[in-house]
């Protein structure tokens, strides 16, 4: 496990934060829309050259460095939502990485680091992000296959250049999930509108609905049937990832808060020599260490095979997730009415929020805790 940044990653993370910071400048806390020239500039900055093979235009670093960044730009940004496009988008890179083709890696990464921008089709109306109950299946057609279901809250879904759906083959009761990758404007696929959400709203999230959808063989990632075993170590790598920026993203609003509560005056005193305002702090910052660290962890488990790994991937996601929303409701408190008012607080505890499903909910995450352990016992 690595316990610290090399220089080049400290260098990496001090870069990032800087951008996070101009980000804010332009901005402001938060947008109603997806922020297209903030993307252009992490695509023009290098980001995903980081965890791209230099064979195919990357720089071949690795994803220590790539977590470097995410953690700098993190600790400054003010609206999580682009943070999320990026880990959905870092997700897609390592699906590509450990299951593409040579062509697919030719045509995708190319993409990738233009800018174009994908989504992770798993969800659903009925079955919501239990893989193994999906209803979206592929039946063999020609010499190929043909797509037909529907998903749904799937990120990035009304913007996205190309999609990888999670399918699984007709007619097999087991080994039959499938992943596909579709190309906007594919003929048969449509795309709802923009889902209406309390927060994040500047993260786009939509439905897909596939109908006679015709899917060549070159368009199967990875082998057909073993769609399981991949999408659980793709995913794992997101559930990581919000753990990580959900203890980061507070970041700045904590010392907001620990200058308010040195300038608030009540009774004659700052209200920061209160020892329940010094808990509220102490409770915030505990929380983000928390999270932090096992986030690294998970990483460095998934990375090197550990038999743990996806297990602590759902605990850093569930854990990173639980800490923020308390975090971000704390602050409101600590404001008093004032933190009830619109505003920077008001706007993070309702992206907090968001975290509590994002990557899957906390019921389906204990239940893949649940599961892990009941395999280790047996």
């Amino acid at each position: 496990m690595q316990l610290d940044w090399t220089e080049e990653q400290k260098a990496l993370r001090a870069r990032y934060q800087h951008l996070g910071e101009q980000f804010n400048a332009r901005r402001g806390n938060s947008l109603d829309q997806f922020d297209e020239a903030g993307w252009k500039t992490l695509c023009s900055e290098g980001l995903w050259k980081l965890v791209i093979p230099e064979s195919y235009g990357g720089s071949g670093a690795d994803w220590w460095s790539f977590t470097a960044a995410l953690e700098g730009l993190s600790t400054t940004i003010r609206a999580p939502a682009l943070l999320l496009s990026i880990i959905a988008q870092a997700g897609m890179v390592r699906a590509l990485n450990l299951y593409g083709s040579e062509a697919q890696k030719d045509r995708y990464f190319a993409a990738i680091l233009r800018g174009d921008l994908s989504a992770t089709a798993i969800a659903e109306p009925t079955t919501g992000t239990d893989v193994r109950s999906i209803e979206t299946t592929i039946r063999s057609h020609g010499d190929g296959y043909e797509l037909n279901g529907q998903k749904f809250n799937i990120a990035h879904a009304p913007i996205a250049d190309f999609i990888l759906v999670v399918t699984r083959i007709a007619d097999l009761e087991k080994k039959n999930t499938t992943l596909v990758l579709l190309d906007r404007g594919q003929q048969g696929v449509t795309y709802g509108q923009p889902d209406n959400k309390l927060g994040m709203r500047d993260l786009p999230t939509g439905s897909l609905g596939f109908d006679s959808v015709k899917i060549k063989p070159s368009q199967v990632l990875g082998v057909p049937g073993e769609g399981l075993h991949d999408l659980i170590d793709i995913i794992s790598l997101g559930r990581l990832y919000y753990g990580l920026v959900a203890a980061n993203v507070i970041t700045p609003f904590l010392t907001d808060a620990l200058a308010y509560s040195r300038s608030r005056r009540s009774f004659k005193l700052s209200i920061d020599t209160n020892q329940y305002v010094q808990k509220r702090l102490i409770d915030i910052k505990i929380g983000m260490e928390r999270s932090k660290w096992l986030a690294y962890a998970a990483l460095s488990q998934l990375l090197n095979g550990h038999p743990d790994a996806l297990m602590t991937c759902s605990i850093a996601k569930l854990v990173g997730s639980e800490d923020l929303i308390n975090s971000a409701l704390s602050l409101i408190r600590l404001h008093g009415s004032v933190g009830y008012h619109e505003g920077g607080i008001t706007a993070l505890a309702r992206d907090a929020l968001g975290f509590s499903s994002v990557g899957g909910t906390e019921e389906m995450h204990r239940k893949n805790i649940f599961n892990q352990m009941s395999r280790q016992s047996a």
